[in-house]
């Protein structure tokens, strides 16, 4: 028997179903607590991209503004956690800090010609808010920079 040594993807697997395809809130992970003295981000999301963060359970990028911009003040080997903040209604989701690099926009958007360096947050989505919770953002009108039990209490 020969095994053949280019395997073929189908990628169009669903495509004459008529059924949407629905993707369910990932449920926390076993072993993943939240500890309210860890160090937490807040960063004020743009309302064109606000959609992106309402919806929860998926795992999420977060892109800051330009790196020369970025506070000096926020300690990144310090932060643990992560809230979106959503001009008009708060905080209410929490990620997971997965890892934090420099990146840049057009690797999500090659239209735009923006390649100034950003930091870049790959989040995993941990727990939700019952409500969205008002909070300052102190740095810039950006960021916080403070301890999530401050937050969730």
């Amino acid at each position: 028997m020969v095994r053949n040594r280019q395997p073929v993807l189908d990628l169009n697997l669903f495509e004459e179903s008529d059924e949407a395809l629905m993707t369910n809130i990932k449920p926390r992970k076993k072993g993943l607590t939240v500890d309210p003295t860890k160090n937490l981000l807040i960063g004020y999301v743009k309302p064109d991209n606000s959609e992106y963060f309402e919806d929860a359970g998926l795992d999420k990028i977060y892109y800051t503004g330009k790196t020369k911009s970025f506070p000096s003040t926020v300690a990144l080997n310090k932060l643990y956690y992560f809230m979106p903040y959503i001009k008009g209604k708060g905080v209410r989701d929490l990620y997971l800090i997965r890892m934090a690099r420099i990146g840049r926009k057009s690797e999500i958007h090659p239209e735009c010609n923006d390649d100034d360096p950003r930091l870049v947050f790959e989040l995993q989505f941990v727990d939700r808010l019952p409500e969205y919770k008002t909070v300052r953002l102190p740095i810039f009108k950006t960021y916080a920079d403070t301890i999530l039990g401050k937050v969730i209490d």
